[in-house]
């Protein structure tokens, strides 16, 4: 019973693990999400915590979706089901999301799951969105996901058989230390690529005294707007410009090569809108190292933006799993600490 009870428990850690990666790569929602609006309050609160079933596919009328559209991922609750598609509406508002023709139905293949729900009531951790947001304010994706593997790991594989005879040193092996440096390695690539990722940002005005100073515009002219990008670093790097709407887009290319310490240029064509206010326009930037051929980094970003750091990853991981092999490290111990019963390292590693 002992050992089915492990197996079920390594075993669920695995999938939430897998399934991580996944949403992670893939930039959509797994087996958890959270609200970030109070459009379904008091059911799902902003910052909730909620489980999701990715395999539903069955829906009825007052099943609770997670979903994508133009915006966004949302989380709203089936108000009818027809022909085009699923008419969506959050607990909390007056309208459904497609009156008045604000957003289309909702397509099958744009749902990621249905809410898992108990006793009528979904399963929700109050603020746990919340807890989840701030930290990946300061952890960044990359380094929360190899954080998750470390803990996921650990909780699953460590252990073992505690009734064989305890040894009276603690050992560290070249092997392990060559390990933990490597895992290091790369999610500090990690973290320092996507640390780079930004935007590019200006501001105009849409005021009936247009042109009378600089980025003041009457309402419904256009006007062109040039950006910069530059290339801070030492080494060349793919640049990947995203972003814009109906008042402002790109008007030349979105995928750049540039040079260490150099820069590119992008025309932007803004047309002002009516509505008299401060406008302020923003496009993403995302960018990789110029290691891999440029055809097969735009390929892989075309799929998901998180996919060539893959790939990079992996070239990464080749490369130590070379030198490591070319270097000849031996699995001899390189530290040995004597084990003192009742001391902090005994106890954080459960010997007493």
């Amino acid at each position: 019973m002992k050992k089915l009870l492990e197996f079920t428990f390594a075993f669920i850690v695995v999938v939430f693990l897998l399934g991580s990666l996944a949403g992670f790569f893939l930039n959509r929602p797994v087996f958890l999400s959270y609200a970030y609006s109070d459009s379904m309050t008091p059911t799902i609160n902003r910052g909730d915590l909620f489980l999701m079933n990715p395999l539903a596919r069955n829906f009825e009328v007052g099943d609770i979706v997670v979903f994508h559209r133009r915006d966004g991922w949302t989380v709203h609750r089936i108000f009818a089901i027809t022909e085009n598609g699923l008419v969506t509406k959050g607990d909390n508002n007056v309208a459904t999301d497609q009156q008045d023709g604000l957003y289309p139905p909702v397509k099958d293949s744009d749902v990621a799951g249905k809410v898992v729900v108990l006793f009528d009531k979904p399963l929700v951790l109050r603020g746990g969105g919340d807890l989840i947001n701030s930290m990946r304010r300061v952890l960044s994706n990359p380094y929360a996901i190899v954080l998750l593997l470390i803990v996921g790991s650990t909780l699953t594989f460590s252990g073992g058989n505690r009734k064989q005879k305890r040894a009276k040193h603690y050992r560290v092996s070249v092997k392990i230390i060559y390990a933990v440096a490597s895992t290091l390695i790369i999610a500090g690539f990690l973290f320092v690529t996507v640390a780079s990722w930004g935007t590019l940002a200006f501001t105009y005005s849409s005021t009936l005294a247009g042109n009378q100073r600089e980025g003041w515009y009457l309402p419904g002219s256009t006007f062109d707007r040039n950006l910069t990008l530059e290339n801070n670093a030492f080494y060349p790097f793919y640049y990947f410009v995203g972003g814009g709407n109906e008042r402002a887009h790109l008007t030349g290319p979105t995928f750049f090569r540039i040079g260490g310490g150099s820069s590119a240029t992008l025309s932007v064509h803004v047309t002002v809108p009516q509505d008299t206010r401060i406008y302020r326009e923003e496009f993403e930037v995302k960018s990789y190292p110029a290691i891999l051929p440029a055809s097969l980094v735009v390929f892989l970003y075309s799929l998901s933006p998180y996919l060539p750091l893959v790939v990079y990853s992996l070239l990464l991981t080749g490369l130590l799993l070379i030198f490591y092999l070319l270097a000849g490290i031996s699995g001899g111990d390189v530290l040995r600490i004597k084990k003192r019963r009742g001391s902090f390292l005994s106890k954080l590693l459960g010997d007493g």
